[in-house]
């Protein structure tokens, strides 16, 4: 009765394990409204603003030096592909990521230049409110930046 199992040890020290890895990733996800910096009764034209706004300063071209920009973009992508599609917001304000789940959008972990989309899908093209960036852009923010 009281002899001792290394493999019972082992099993038991896994099965904590699993559940510590299970609850940190409950508890790691963000409020998309957050990420963005919006209220929750944001319009589309509102959550467009705050996107281009914190791409700006947090796109991975522009923070090269940063190991974590490229998993922050993603996160801000993430969010605002989401909570600009009425149904995903729908679906997220419901029921959160969770919600998501079921209709596939797993393609989170990558993202793409302001080319790639405006080249492969068109977008933003009959958009007033959109700002088209470019690099220079990105030098002329950095440099007013440096002078402050």
């Amino acid at each position: 009765m009281g002899s001792y199992n290394p493999f019972r040890l082992i099993l038991v020290s896994l099965l904590c394990l699993m559940i510590a890895v299970v609850l940190s990733t409950v508890n790691s996800s963000e409020d998309f409204y957050e990420l963005l910096g919006i209220e929750r009764d944001a319009t589309t034209k509102d959550i467009r603003r705050a996107f281009k706004k914190i791409a700006l300063s947090e796109h991975p071209d522009k923070n090269p030096d940063d190991p974590k920009a490229h998993e922050k973009f993603v996160k801000i992508n993430r969010a605002y592909e989401v909570l600009k599609d009425d149904d995903l917001r729908k679906k997220y304000d419901r029921f959160g990521e969770e919600g998501l789940k079921e209709d596939g959008q797993g393609q989170w972990n990558r993202y793409e230049s302001w080319q790639f989309y405006k080249t492969e899908f068109g977008l933003y093209d009959e958009d007033p409110e959109v700002v088209t960036l470019s690099k220079t852009d990105f030098g002329k923010f950095k440099t007013l930046s440096n002078s402050s």
